[in-house]
């Protein structure tokens, strides 16, 4: 009968010894080191990916929209009341909703529009009541995205009409905004500002080096910030003017 070979008088040993255990943890230690990074990497390749299918989403409902209402764009807020000069983000979302799949609205509108997990949120953005309080009109409809409010309408009374875009290949509409950032009030997010605009901490980075965008001619690219903030021509506006 074969049985286990042992020496005569040595101790029977079936465990690791510690040594044994330290070497297999750093060798774990090792390869996590390895395989984290790749893993952080192909997160975030995905996660630009389902951006840059979400904005083109979001383009189609703006060139759908203006398509039903006479040429005219959406609009990045909504004045509450109208006249207040109160302005509460995300028009825009509420007025492509009939565009757009995966999206709910409850039954008291603007209110209850929620962006978190539909294609009006990007996957990196911060989001939840520390952007916007909870007792905000729409606070649950940011989803990261801005409207360019300055040059495309900014509440419901400012509508512009899409054919006024002389270069809409050049002209952004929708994109990559602002997360919580320290200086900045929760009313500063939910919209694009134009860099004549900003102050230093207004800076779209949100994808490595700058954010992804739809443009007037409906095309979806990322751009890195330092080029968007830069402008073109001698103009710091120029991805953002109707008529550059």
């Amino acid at each position: 009968m074969f049985g286990r070979f042992q020496v005569a008088g040595s101790p029977h040993r079936d465990g690791f010894t510690l040594i044994e255990l330290l070497v297999v943890v750093a060798i774990v230690a090792i390869l996590a080191g390895m395989l984290l990074p790749a893993l952080a990497r192909a997160k975030a390749k995905a996660q630009y990916a389902r951006c840059v299918s979400n904005e083109r989403q979001i383009g189609l409902g703006y060139l759908l929209y203006a398509g039903d209402q006479a040429d005219f764009l959406p609009v990045a807020g909504t004045e509450v009341p109208p006249g207040s000069g109160w302005v509460a983000p995300s028009r825009w979302f509420q007025e492509i909703l009939p565009y757009i799949g995966n999206a709910s609205m409850g039954t008291n509108g603007f209110t209850n529009l929620v962006a978190n997990n539909q294609v009006v949120a990007c996957p990196t953005a911060r989001l939840g009541t520390n952007v916007i309080p909870a007792n905000i009109p729409g606070a649950r409809s940011y989803g990261g995205y801005g409207h360019n409010h300055a040059y495309l309408g900014y509440t419901q009374s400012d509508h512009v009409k899409l054919g006024i875009i002389t270069k809409p290949s050049e002209t952004c509409m929708n994109g990559d905004g602002m997360d919580p950032t320290r200086g900045l009030s929760w009313w500063n997010n939910g919209y694009l500002y134009p860099p004549s605009l900003r102050i230093p901490e207004f800076r779209y980075v949100r994808h490595g080096k700058g954010g992804n965008y739809v443009w007037a001619d409906g095309h979806v690219s990322g751009v890195p910030w330092a080029v968007m903030s830069r402008g073109l021509n001698g103009r710091v506006d120029w991805y953002y003017q109707p008529r550059p």
